[in-house]
């Protein structure tokens, strides 16, 4: 079977595909999400070709620009959200009929719903969360799966390092508005005001994500102008010396692991406005056998393990996620074990072979995993009128130019 693989229309450069399946690179979820795909399709003996928008050095598999592919001879692609645009794929529409649109963020539902109705394949999403965003569109059940992304084998148990003076909190994520930094700075702010026994390190920057050679980065060099100008300088001028943070800078995997080891627990998007979808970072953290705080919404209640410790705040509110943490400073040893439990959870759950089954049995013809029918609040009872009466789509269908728009200057940001 011969596949096509593609990263998003528009990515940053790699210096190659080994280092990033290696733990090499500092890549985001969703760019290693894809290679490792393309990867694990190879060893299971398919003919992949990766797509990128730029040449990337390979001996796995090759790899060849997005305007370069002959879709003569696939037999299938899977290609990320970016390559329809409600109307067209970059790919032709010709191949249509055998594209899985592979979605890692939220797409318009118009968007979603003219990719079926054009002759799309197959809608894949991460979450089951993320599918249920979608249950107005007409055969919703048959045109719309989900299939968890995967994360990098390097990340295994790893003892914590307790020679700090003060246990570490570590976050995880572009700095960067969409990834709940701005909503971190506020729940540091009042963790300090509250004396807690605790260090804030930062792994993360606007880098790993940025497409431009033009975008702005502050001075500090961790995020864009605008935001280290108006956010992140007042809020370290407003912290006590001994409250500083310490920003890592982007991070390949290998280094996470490291800093992960000298950390007791992370912290990943705690934005109530900009949610998870799935959230490779915090399935990172876990596989190192790390408790990971956040918000109990989006992705992340499917992506979390918190049986053992509630991690996730349910109030909407910058204490609440506060809260959670100096909970977890007052029982320590429920958070450790809890980080012990989710790493036994995110490699059952998201090990890489049960992902590459997962997609192998879809693109064979092989009934994927059924999506929920409970209704999970009123939004899916309001979806799934919507789809019923057919009222939903004609909306949508209406605001499409408008949803074209932002998803092009969606993926110029490429979050």
């Amino acid at each position: 079977m011969k596949v096509l693989v593609s990263l998003p229309v528009q990515h940053r450069k790699f210096d190659s595909i080994e280092d990033v399946l290696e733990g090499k690179d500092a890549s985001s979820g969703t760019y290693g999400a894809i290679i490792r795909l393309a990867s694990l399709l190879a060893e299971a003996g398919l003919d992949v070709c990766l797509s990128a928008a730029c040449n990337i050095p390979s001996t796995k598999f090759p790899c060849i620009k997005h305007d370069s592919v002959d879709v003569k001879g696939l037999d299938c692609l899977i290609v990320h959200q970016s390559h329809w645009d409600g109307s067209s794929l970059t790919f032709g529409a010709e191949v249509l009929k055998k594209t899985f649109l592979w979605l890692h963020t939220n797409l318009p539902i118009a968007l979603a719903y003219t990719f079926l109705r054009e002759g799309g394949r197959q809608i894949v999403c991460v979450s089951r969360y993320h599918a249920n965003i979608l249950r107005a569109i007409p055969h919703w059940r048959k045109g719309v799966t989900v299939i968890p992304n995967s994360y990098c084998p390097i990340f295994q148990p790893t003892p914590l390092i307790t020679s700090q003076t003060k246990p570490r909190l570590l976050f995880i994520g572009a700095v960067t508005r969409n990834k709940g930094f701005p909503e971190l700075t506020k729940i540091w702010s009042y963790l300090a005001k509250n004396r807690v026994n605790l260090e804030l390190a930062i792994a993360g920057s606007r880098a790993i994500h940025s497409v431009s050679e033009n975008t702005t980065i502050g001075s500090m060099g961790v995020a864009e102008l605008e935001l280290e100008t108006n956010c992140i300088q007042p809020w370290i001028k407003s912290l006590p010396e001994d409250y500083q943070p310490h920003f890592l800078g982007a991070l390949s995997p290998i280094q996470l692991r490291d800093e992960l080891a000298k950390s007791w627990a992370a912290i990943v998007n705690p934005s109530w406005n900009s949610f998870e979808t799935f959230c490779v970072s915090a399935v990172d953290a876990q596989a190192c056998e790390r408790t990971v705080f956040s918000i109990a919404h989006g992705g992340l209640k499917e992506t979390v393990y918190r049986e053992h410790f509630n991690s996730l705040a349910e109030k909407r509110t910058i204490e609440a996620v506060g809260d959670r943490i100096i909970a977890g400073l007052c029982q320590k040893e429920l958070v450790l074990e809890n980080g012990r439990l989710a790493g036994e959870f995110v490699r059952t759950k998201f090990a890489n072979i049960s992902i590459r089954d997962a997609w192998l049995n879809m693109i064979s013809g092989y009934q994927a995993e059924a999506l929920p029918t409970q209704w999970d609040g009123i939004r899916n009872v309001v979806r799934d009128l919507m789809r019923w009466s057919g009222t939903g789509m004609l909306i949508n269908q209406l605001r499409l130019p408008e949803n074209r728009q932002i998803m092009a200057s969606y993926h110029n940001l490429n979050r």
